[in-house]
């Protein structure tokens, strides 16, 4: 997010920022990755930058369509670029969950923006998923593919059974048989 916004305002060249910004971190992912034979991070990580900001303008329009009496240019530019990063994850890497991606950047905005983003950023990108989820855009895979949700309606509340009359018995004492 930081690197996005860093040459979106610096209108340096997404590698020189890229190399400034990322490489080194892309370097101990790398590591990370060969040392546990997983794979994934570094590729999430340069391609998530990138396409961010090669398709920025068409996660806009993606972003308009839903932020209704929302001008484009008054919305905080972290929450449109989280709100970019979010799309980009949602339509292009099946492997992570749809819940996932839109609960880490809720969580980014609560600590980078303001008070409201984070209810502003989830509406957009709730309902935005509910379009691709629709449109057949969303295709996701292995973990990818993992929704752990709660009911959409709570359960039925359990009848209490009707209490037991109590028929009282004499209690029996030693003296009376």
């Amino acid at each position: 997010m930081q690197a996005i916004y860093a040459c979106t305002a610096s209108l340096q060249e997404p590698k020189t920022v890229f190399d400034l910004l990322l490489k080194e971190a892309e370097e101990e992912l790398k590591e990370i990755e060969k040392k546990k034979k997983l794979v994934g991070d570094t590729r999430l990580l340069s391609s998530l930058f990138y396409n961010c900001l090669e398709n920025g303008d068409w996660y806009d329009e993606f972003i308009k369509s839903k932020a209704e009496n929302w001008e484009l240019d008054r919305i905080a530019k972290i929450d449109r670029i989280l709100m970019h990063m979010g799309i980009c994850e949602m339509l292009n890497f099946e492997e992570i969950p749809v819940k996932v991606t839109i609960n880490e950047y809720l969580e980014l905005a609560k600590t980078y923006s303001t008070p409201k983003s984070s209810k502003f950023i989830n509406g957009i990108l709730d309902s935005l998923y509910n379009d691709f989820r629709a449109s057949g855009r969303i295709q996701k895979s292995g973990r990818g593919l993992i929704e752990r949700s709660m009911p959409k309606t709570p359960p039925p509340a359990k009848t209490p059974e009707p209490a037991a009359e109590k028929t009282e018995v004499p209690e029996e004492s030693p003296s009376n048989p």
